[in-house]
């Protein structure tokens, strides 16, 4: 018997120190099956052990290149019994959800603290140039649209409450905050994000502009009398990750405005012939031909004020909308803009007197990096 306890605790041992060593020395970048960007382990250097920042990093890395870590991801999925497709979930009636967040609240929620800081300083430099700051945040899809959500996800809503308390409490009074989800919650019969897309619907959009004219001298009006919304079975992103292969209902995608507004459209500076309004498939067709790192549309009316979004994908039905009702509409996209040109130097380019920041993605409404990077940091 002590023989037989030996060996098996030697076995264990050596399993483990194996696993260990295949772990430290991945190197794995992406996730092909989460659809995410993995950390690597961080360079060691003797000042790097008393850095906290080193040990969060440490400490991830070690989740994110476990050995056989798709495996072991795909195994708790089935475990969990959700119908689990790399980054994407399929709930109830079909409705399509990115994978549930997996962060430590209270670091996710310090580093929203630090990351507000950063917008504070940006938003300071923004006044500065003569416009005002508009933080418009948009949570995750299952944050809202909770109804058809797996038994087991855990939903996204209590961390994005908890974090927009802790902007409310660290934004500079001279940053608008604009809360989409407080917004949505007004009205739940309204549907907001599409069954296979995490984007938001037309009716959505309209909610929100409102609420960007309620901080600008444009007066508010009846937006959605302006346009007609067409309906269509939505390519979503979602489905594009499991082939297409959930089917859904005809949904309001593509808007069409009643009288077309004259005007000019740069990208990268350059005279351009994408359109703004589309009719199409799939959200990125229908708005702004999808996502441009610069974006300026002239209309030639220099008596109404001028406009700028900042962010990703999120910003495009937005930016469409504002055509109608600014001289100038200008948006940044820092994912691919590489010139250097900060927010604030921009808005001195184009005398902006709004600009609109959505850090929103697919998988964080609030994630500390990409916060930080559509500041153009």
């Amino acid at each position: 018997m002590k023989y037989i306890k030996i060996s098996f605790i030697s076995i264990f041992i050596c399993f483990i120190t194996a696993f260990f060593f295949m772990t430290v020395n991945n190197e794995s970048d992406i996730s092909y099956l989460e659809k995410r960007e993995l950390q690597t382990f961080p360079e060691f250097t003797a000042e790097k052990l008393g850095d906290e920042e080193f040990y969060t990093q440490l400490t991830t890395a070690f989740s994110d290149q476990l050995e056989y870590r798709d495996l072991l991801v795909k195994g708790y999925y089935l475990f969990q019994f959700q119908r689990y497709n790399g980054d994407v979930v399929i709930g109830k009636n079909d409705e399509l959800y990115s994978a549930y967040q997996r962060v430590d609240e209270e670091t996710y929620l310090a580093d929203l603290e630090n990351a507000a800081g950063y917008v504070n300083s940006v938003s300071a430099e923004i006044n500065d140039a003569g416009a005002e700051f508009i933080f418009l945040s948009i949570p995750r899809k299952d944050a809202v649209e909770t109804e058809n959500l797996p038994d087991s996800y855990i939903s996204s809503q209590n961390l994005y409450v908890k974090s927009i308390e802790v902007l409310r409490s660290s934004l500079a009074d001279n940053v608008k905050l604009i809360d989409a989800y407080r917004v949505f919650a007004e009205d739940k019969d309204t549907r907001y994000y599409y069954t296979t897309d995490h984007h938001i619907t037309p009716r959505a959009a309209f909610k929100l502009y409102h609420e960007i004219l309620g901080y600008t001298e444009v007066a508010d009006y009846e937006v959605e009398k302006y346009y007609d919304i067409e309906k269509t079975i939505v390519k979503g992103s979602f489905n594009d990750q499991i082939g297409q292969s959930v089917k859904s209902k005809p949904e309001e995608l593509s808007m069409k405005p009643h009288e077309r507004t004259e005007h000019v459209r740069y990208e990268d500076g350059k005279e351009s012939s994408l359109k703004v309004f589309r009719s199409s498939n799939t959200y990125e067709d229908c708005y702004m031909e999808g996502d441009h790192a610069y974006t300026v549309i002239d209309t030639g009316r220099r008596e109404l004020p001028n406009i700028m979004y900042v962010g990703s994908s999120f910003t495009n039905i937005l930016e469409a909308v504002s055509v109608r009702d600014f001289n100038i509409m200008a948006s940044i996209d820092y994912r691919d803009n590489d010139t250097g040109t900060s927010i604030a130097e921009y808005v001195r380019q184009h005398d902006i007197d709004y600009v609109i920041y959505i850090p929103s993605q697919s998988n964080d409404a609030l994630g500390y990096w990409k916060m930080l990077e559509h500041l153009g940091l």
